[in-house]
């Protein structure tokens, strides 16, 4: 494939992995599964909440490594591998060094505001507001919160030097001639991370390193790399895309029958450990790992015949998606503290906390971003 093309695609699909992470983290105040540890959990909750939540948590960030791996080589062949690191560590692993702090200081303001104003607050809320007036309480411990996949990210861009200069193993020219054996036994690549974690798969938010996070999305981030160099493989895939697309949306219909579907306090503190090996782990194992790799797959098939243009619209939402994923989560919390005093309806306080996270940060973005050094950060310099 040409580096010099344009991939509109792609940029659109990042795009939407980014802005769905909105709606996901929203939904999970107005599901039951998460009602006792979400600090904005409603006292309206519906099943269909998590039902949809958990459909996108699946493959949205699978799909978003794919992406990286794809634009990485992109750059490797453009740029080169200093070229590629350089890049990556100014548009990546800058703006996490930078916002990181700031998010954080934000939840704590959002937090503290939640505390002194809601007066019916969550049972987390609560829990929360009880440990701040007591001196002895622990300290949560510090993570990366939900910029976790600009860490990871870092590492993977580093190892993919030391893959570039040391691995010369193509495997994507064997996928080429057998697409139905890449489509039966890619996923079950995955299994082994999956195994080592509780179902559905966290995020990766500690500063540590976790090497199942390495086994699961890395490989997704190594497919969007060969996807790259071997472009083709949407079009040799593209036979089997209702297929996948069928057997996703009935693999998750038996993975969500598997998952817990309320979590307690006291469930939560097993979430920390690893989870024991059992049949019912393998089958809920098994079943993410197929929809994760058929559904972003199935996106990427349909994305490049439908989406594979841009316009100013378009390409607008497209640059402005990272500002506002990075700065959503407290902005959304704020909105969803409010709104757990009011008596709206469960749909209406849904679409109120993310159609206006969305118009903050797309305003804000067009005040304070785009034309900043800021924007020059995230996207690049703009011509005006």
């Amino acid at each position: 494939m040409s580096s010099h093309n344009r991939v509109h695609y792609m940029d659109n699909l990042r795009a939407f992995a980014m802005l769905l992470g909105v709606f996901f983290h929203a939904a999970l105040a107005y599901g039951p599964a998460l009602n006792q540890l979400w600090p904005t959990a409603s006292s309206q909750y519906a099943a269909s909440m998590d039902m949809f939540a958990y459909f996108t948590h699946t493959f949205r960030m699978p799909l978003f490594f794919i992406i990286a791996g794809f634009f990485a080589a992109m750059l490797v062949e453009k740029k080169g591998l200093g070229g590629m690191i350089k890049n990556r560590l100014r548009r990546v692993t800058l703006p996490f060094v930078l916002f990181l702090p700031l998010v954080i200081f934000s939840f704590v303001m959002v937090i503290g505001w939640g505390i002194e104003n809601v007066e019916n607050k969550s049972p987390m809320l609560t829990i929360i507001s009880f440990m701040a007036q007591n001196p002895d309480a622990p300290q949560p411990p510090l993570t990366t919160t939900h910029l976790w996949f600009l860490y990871n990210l870092t590492f993977f861009y580093l190892l993919s030097v030391v893959a570039v200069k040391w691995v010369k193993l193509d495997c994507f020219k064997w996928l080429l001639n057998s697409p139905l054996v890449f489509v039966i036994l890619f996923p079950l690549i995955l299994i082994p991370a999956l195994l080592t974690q509780h179902a559905p798969i966290p995020a990766s938010e500690q500063f540590v390193p976790q090497l199942w996070s390495f086994g699961f999305y890395g490989v997704f981030y190594c497919l969007g790399w060969g996807l790259f160099n071997h472009h083709s493989l949407l079009n040799i895939l593209k036979p089997y895309r209702w297929a996948m697309l069928f057997v996703s949306v009935a693999a998750y219909a038996g993975f969500y029958s598997l998952i817990p579907h309320s979590v307690s306090l006291e469930d939560s503190m097993a979430l920390t450990t690893s989870p024991e090996f059992s049949f019912k782990h393998l089958c809920t194992a098994t079943l993410e790992s197929y929809i994760g790799v058929y559904m972003s797959l199935c996106l990427l098939i349909f994305g490049c015949h439908y989406f594979n243009q841009s316009n100013v619209v378009v390409k607008f939402i497209a640059n402005a998606s990272y500002w506002v994923y990075i700065i959503h989560l407290p902005l959304l919390w704020l909105i969803q503290f409010r709104l757990l005093d009011t008596q709206l309806p469960l749909i209406s306080q849904f679409l109120i906390s993310t159609l206006g996270t969305l118009c903050i940060g797309l305003i804000t973005y067009v005040i304070f971003v785009k034309w900043t050094p800021i924007g020059w950060l995230l996207n690049g310099r703009k011509k005006r």
